[in-house]
């Protein structure tokens, strides 16, 4: 036989090579160099302050209730106040209260410190049978310092049902006693055969008694043996954390064994929510996985050397966990309110609300878009749009399903309503346009209905100068938006209808004037004029006129309210058959009848730039130029002329007209 020692952390390691009877499985001494599983089978010795005894069968060594001598046992919870150059400790069991061990005093020959049965194991399986044991001998000691110490040296053997058949075994090898108490374990490792399901262990003494080989023993132990198996996604995760809104996570598991143990492997995938409570996935019985997980969840696979065994917990191992943890999504940020866009100031300062540990990146969409500003509660918005506001938690970087939207309100005023188009007022040159708007905003006036130019700021009313039409936009006073639209406000002249001429009218003697008239509607007057266009004022305000000449006359209608004149004048004229001259020019004279009346051919009205008299023979008998009324009946020496009919020819106004007639002389 070949022995090897090692020791790491106070566990020993040993291996053992045999060569095994024809009856024994391969056996290995050691520790499961993979996976071992729970402990199927555990002796801690139980817990009090009374030392105990074994069961019968149990050890041949026998029992004492105190510190044994060689070839004694007790079970107690400490070793302290022994009479021996022995250690002073407690048992090895972690976390027990009183917690009691096997102590051993070695006797002179070899004999059983421990045997058990251990029944319900799995056929063609690999176990671990491990021990904790302890040199009670100190050092520096009697034992030690005379030299004359007695190592431990005990023989782990596993045998079958029937105590005829060795399957395993090893040895400790020499364990000598050490300065500070040392626990330390030993395990010995092999395999069950088909259908069988029962061992019996044994703790065998190889020393001698005498000075040492005196030994504690406990938390014996019997474990599954296998291969450690990991899981691992396709990037070889084991851990994967995600966000929920990342779900369902889809993903392909592998197991991996390290073949540490078994040749052959067979699965059973499990899954948990709590990495507590595992069910079998029905039918997943590969090396693979494929899942789908839309929430935090554990896999693992069961793991056996032999199909068979898949069905009992104690004949397989669990390989390590996946697990896959989906951190919630945060939810959406709070809108502490959309917020009027200030025109003043060009922005807009929008802002939300999250909870303390979650931060806010906006956004120009509502999915996808632009990163306008990360990791900020608020957003200085430039233009009046829509924004949106995406919630990040700090700790996983998860973000909210949704993002909240946030307007930056665009509050532009609506625009003034027109108090009406207003006449312009020829008499003052002018119409004062004005317009009704919102509280809260101001008037502009601009000459176009946008662009152009500005009239007047800040006011209702707008004066014009001019007929045409204006335009008035409102401006909100705290945000300095304007409407989005002018509001047209027109003035123009209105002219009345032209008079209607009542008719041309003939010259009355007996008035000594042509009254001239026209009709007009109401609310409009009637201004008199020589002229078609510009002209003199002859009469204002009056639908009549009297007219000392024969001549046309242009009747305009003025409105009483705006002062504005029809676009056209109307004319009206004095008959051409009748004047002035049908009444003023004399039929006839009598010089000296009634002295003082009609005494002379009186022309005076006429202007008359010459005057030319002729007898009933044609002979002109008297002549006189720039005449007035100078004639009384004589010729041109001043000789009178006789009583008779006379004849006339005068050019008059001007020249620009004559006349021919007759006067009777009369005496």
């Amino acid at each position: 036989m070949c022995l090897q020692y090692n020791s790491l952390s106070f566990k020993i390691v040993l291996i053992f090579c045999i060569s095994t009877l024809s009856t024994a499985v391969h056996a290995q001494l050691g520790f499961c160099s993979g996976n071992s599983g729970d402990a199927i089978f555990s002796e801690d010795f139980g817990a009090g302050t009374e030392n105990s005894m074994l069961p019968d069968g149990t050890t041949t060594y026998s029992y004492v209730n105190g510190f044994p001598d060689d070839g004694f046992y007790t079970l107690s919870s400490g070793s302290f106040g022994n009479p021996f150059d022995w250690h002073a400790v407690e048992d090895h069991t972690p976390n027990d209260t009183d917690g009691r061990f096997l102590i051993v005093n070695a006797g002179f020959t070899a004999g059983e410190f421990y045997r058990t049965t251990v029944s319900g194991l799995c056929e063609t399986t690999t176990y671990e049978f491990s021990a904790w044991l302890f040199n009670l001998i100190k050092i520096p000691g009697f034992c030690s310092n005379q030299g004359i110490e007695i190592p431990l040296n005990v023989s782990f053997q596993i045998w079958d049902s029937t105590d005829t058949n060795l399957l395993a075994s090893g040895t400790t090898g020499d364990i000598f006693g050490t300065v500070e108490p040392t626990w330390g374990e030993y395990g010995l490792v092999f395999q069950t055969l088909a259908n069988q399901d029962t061992v019996i262990l044994k703790m065998i003494n190889n020393g001698q008694g005498g000075c040492g080989n005196d030994l504690a023993i406990d938390d014996i132990e019997f474990k599954s043996c296998g291969d450690t198996v990991i899981v691992t996604d396709d990037i070889d995760n084991t851990v994967v954390t995600i966000c929920e809104s990342d779900t369902p996570y889809s993903t392909t598991l592998t197991a991996t064994p390290d073949f540490a143990v078994f040749s052959s492997h067979f699965y059973q995938w499990q899954e948990s929510v709590d990495g507590d409570i595992w069910t079998d996935i029905t039918g997943e019985t590969n090396q693979i996985l494929n899942i789908s997980a839309s929430n935090s969840k554990f896999y693992r696979t069961k793991v056996a050397e032999v199909a068979v065994n898949l069905t009992n917990d104690q004949c397989l191992l669990l390989s390590d966990e996946f697990q896959i943890n989906v951190n919630a999504d945060p939810n959406a940020p709070v809108n502490n309110g959309d917020v009027p866009f200030n025109c003043n100031f060009n922005e807009a300062v929008l802002s939300v609300t999250v909870p303390t540990g979650v931060t806010v990146n906006w956004y120009d969409s509502l999915t996808g878009g632009n990163l306008l500003q990360a990791n900020a509660l608020t957003y200085i918005a430039t233009t009046a749009d829509v924004y949106y506001a995406e919630a990040r938690t700090n700790t996983t970087d998860c973000v909210s399903s949704t993002r909240t939207a946030i307007s930056a309100i665009p509050l532009f005023p609506l625009a003034p309503v027109s108090d009406g188009d207003v006449d312009f007022n020829c008499i003052l040159n002018q119409a004062i346009l004005s317009v009704t708007a919102t509280s809260g905003t101001t008037v502009n006036w601009y000459d176009a209905a946008s662009g152009g130019n500005l009239l007047l700021a800040n006011n209702l009313s707008y004066t014009a100068i001019e007929e045409g039409t204006f335009y008035a936009e409102t401006v909100d006073t705290s945000t300095g938006c304007i409407s989005n639209s002018r509001t047209a406000v027109s003035t123009s002249i209105f002219a009345p209808d032209a008079p209607v001429s009542d008719g041309d009218v003939s010259f009355d003697c007996a008035l000594n004037a042509a009254v001239l008239t026209v009709s007009v509607s109401i609310g409009t007057i009637v201004n008199w004029y020589d002229s078609q266009i510009d002209g003199t004022l002859l009469q204002a305000d009056s639908e009549s006129y009297s007219a000392n000449n024969q001549a046309t006359y242009y009747a305009e209608a003025i409105d009483d309210i705006t002062g504005c004149a029809s676009l056209s004048r109307t004319a009206v004229s004095v008959s051409g058959n009748s004047g002035l001259e049908n009444c003023f020019i004399p039929q006839g004279i009598s010089p000296g009848v009634s002295p003082g009346q009609n005494d002379n051919f009186d022309l005076s009205n006429f202007a008359v730039t010459q005057l030319q008299i002729y007898n009933r023979y044609g002979t002109l008998i008297y002549s006189k130029n720039d005449y007035s009324d100078e004639w009384e009946g004589q010729t041109n020496d001043g000789a009178e002329v006789p009583v008779g009919t006379y004849f006339y020819t005068m050019i008059y106004e001007g020249g620009s007209k004559n006349r021919s007639g007759w006067v009777y002389v009369n005496r």
